[in-house]
């Protein structure tokens, strides 16, 4: 194995998306999938396929013994390991790869990342923005670390014992490692631990297999609705993550099973509370009665 493996974290404000955006034009394509892994589309399961292409909006979940690779139209590629779970919030469209993505937990390893490329990765433990080369992550609570296999990436974490962390610029070779309530540390090489911890395939360069899938594109293929308990570690991410699901998965609140297990859950997405209870928030009849009603005219004398 070579030594090289291939604004603040706390603000997610560019991860709240208009419905518009779930419906831009796909530009990732599945290229390598192994073992399970999902997709969640709308408010529909799907499997995960070679070939699929990705949209903005699409959740990529990783079984545990899984892995999945997409590729992108100017060579770049992102490798998900097992148990990874990542909303893709916003993809570039035209040939310039790149996109907004939220990851919850996993290993990611993302590759030819050109100077021209927007890629932004949110974590609960950092902010990763590949400026070029070979990046990979390992993230777990909120808790994690960066290696630069080649290239520069640029870190930014959470606040650290009541100080904000400064953005951190990692070249090739650098290692980076936050863990909760902790500063930052920079090591000039990747410890064994984290090493030990990366898939496999991780340790090589990605294989480019796009060829196959130019001019073939898969529909993915559809499993089923999806239950709360499906979906439930999205709907108590961090506020900004979660609320602007809200719209999206509404329609799943009629659902009797899906509906009890909201409410149980009320105190972890209270933005539910309008949907669940709209009388709650409906003017009354007699309030809404005067105010449309013009102002009493004073009596002459």
């Amino acid at each position: 194995m070579r030594v090289a493996l291939s604004r603040c974290w706390w603000t997610f404000a560019f991860l709240v998306c208009s419905p518009a955006t779930f419906a831009a034009d796909p530009v990732a394509t599945i290229t390598l999938r192994e073992g399970p892994a999902t997709l969640v589309r709308g408010v529909t399961r799907y499997s995960l396929a070679e070939g699929v292409r990705l949209q903005a909006g699409d959740i990529v979940e990783v079984g545990d013994k899984g892995l999945a690779q997409m590729e992108f139209p100017d060579g770049a590629a992102l490798a998900l390991g097992a148990g990874t779970r990542m909303l893709a919030v916003s993809m570039a469209r035209g040939k310039a790869a790149g996109g907004n993505y939220y990851v919850m937990q996993g290993a990611l390893k993302v590759a030819g990342v050109k100077p021209d490329a927007r890629f932004r990765f949110v974590t609960p433990a950092f902010t990763l923005q590949p400026a070029e080369g070979i990046a990979v992550a390992l993230v777990a609570g909120g808790e994690g670390s960066v290696f630069v296999e080649s290239g520069e990436t640029r870190v930014e974490g959470p606040p650290a014992k009541g100080a904000a962390m400064a953005p951190v610029r990692l070249k090739g070779g650098e290692f980076f490692t936050l863990n909760a309530g902790q500063k930052g540390v920079v090591a000039p090489r990747p410890s064994p631990a984290f090493i030990g911890a990366l898939p496999k395939v991780f340790l090589d360069p990605l294989p480019s297999r796009m060829a196959r899938y130019n001019e073939r594109q898969v529909q993915p293929r559809q499993l089923e609705l999806v239950t709360y308990a499906e979906v439930e570690a999205w709907l108590k991410a961090p506020p900004d993550i979660r609320r602007p699901l809200v719209k999206r998965f509404q329609q799943r609140a009629s659902d009797p099973a899906f509906r009890s297990a909201l409410i149980a859950n009320l105190r972890f997405h209270p933005e539910w509370d309008p949907v669940l209870y709209p009388e709650k928030y409906e003017k009354p009849e007699a309030d809404a009665a005067r105010s449309d009603s013009p102002p009493a005219t004073p009596a002459r004398r």
